[in-house]
């Protein structure tokens, strides 16, 4: 959990942890259902689980980047492409109010895993390629965590002290 004295980071904690318990009951759904004998397995129902837990973690992570804008920068994106407009302005510096919060790499996982969201949510599962929703979970396993070590840094540079460890800790 994120505990700061900075509001813009305070309500972050509740949000992130949601998120990392939907990766972590995925993975204890997962580590049950790939046990099951393989007359009790149905494809479909497993790549539906991995691709509804990936929405609703980047749901949660887009939700810490909508406060942040919001509360920070003081400027939400609107609009059509608002999606990847806040990708783009989380990785821009704000002069004078803060350096960016996403390198290359987290933004283009997160860019990625915006895409799959968007196929999940618009296709309503169909068309699921097994392989590219495994992909998309193997991102989010490695994003989700960056994310956090993200904001705990963003947290850090706005207070100053770089030195200083955050509490934040959603796993």
């Amino acid at each position: 959990m994120i505990a700061s004295s900075h509001p813009a980071f305070a309500k972050l904690g509740p949000k992130l942890e949601r998120a990392a318990r939907e990766l972590r009951n995925l993975d204890a759904f997962l580590g049950q259902y790939d046990a099951l004998p393989p007359e009790a397995v149905n494809a479909w129902g497993r790549m539906t689980a991995i691709a509804a837990a990936i929405h609703n973690v980047y749901n949660g992570i887009e939700d810490t980047l909508l406060s942040l804008a919001n509360d920070i920068d003081g400027s939400v994106p609107t609009g059509e492409t608002s999606h990847q407009d806040l990708l783009d302005q989380m990785r821009a510096a704000v002069l004078g109010l803060r350096p960016p919060l996403l390198d290359d790499a987290l933004y283009v996982a997160l860019t990625e895993l915006k895409g799959f969201r968007h196929r999940v949510r618009h296709r309503y599962g169909f068309d699921l390629d097994p392989g590219k929703t495994n992909e998309s979970l193997d991102r989010m396993r490695a994003t989700f965590p960056a994310y956090v070590e993200a904001v705990r840094g963003l947290e850090r540079d706005l207070a100053g002290d770089p030195g200083v460890p955050s509490s934040a800790d959603p796993a």
